[in-house]
């Protein structure tokens, strides 16, 4: 039997009014596998660099739908690395993408350094490896590519997402 058009339209009456609660799920569940993926492939050791690997988690604004990362001050410095005052380290090629950046209030491009004013850095460490790391800088250990995460998130969505 043929449906008439208002029963059509009557059985499509309520589709999509759940929709953006749906997707925020979505896409919340597609983000925290892309960031469990780069847990699994940071290039450091399971447990060094104070939990930077335990603490790094996806937000997502569901008013705004804007998708972050959140992770300690630290953990951006090991990502992109850090200028010592004599500059023995490799930072991350380009500096801190647009994103990064911005969330910092800088440039695109930006490149962290230590301040050639002080003497070591702050902290818990050993007072030789504070004067060491101020000194030589950190290497860029370029664990979190946002582009690569956004990438995942999207492939992750295009494939679960019902509609």
């Amino acid at each position: 039997m043929a449906l008439s058009p208002e029963q059509i339209a009557s059985q499509i009456e309520d589709l999509g009014i759940d929709l953006p609660q749906s997707l925020a799920s979505v896409i919340q569940a597609a983000a925290d596998i892309a960031i469990e993926e780069i847990k699994a492939e940071m290039n450091f050791r399971q447990n060094s660099s104070d939990g930077v690997r335990a603490s790094i988690y996806s937000t997502l604004d569901e008013t705004t739908m804007t998708l972050g990362i959140t992770m300690p001050v630290h953990g951006f410095f090991q990502n992109f690395g850090v200028i010592g005052t004599k500059n023995n380290t490799t930072q991350k090629s380009g500096g801190l993408d647009e994103l990064t950046a911005e969330a910092f209030g800088v440039g695109e491009g930006y490149q962290f350094s230590f301040d050639p004013g002080k003497s070591m850095i702050g902290g818990d460490l050993p007072f030789g490896v504070r004067v060491k790391i101020h000194r030589d800088g950190l290497n860029a250990k370029e664990f979190l590519d946002l582009d690569a995460f956004l990438s995942s998130v999207e492939t992750y969505v295009n494939e679960n997402l019902e509609l």
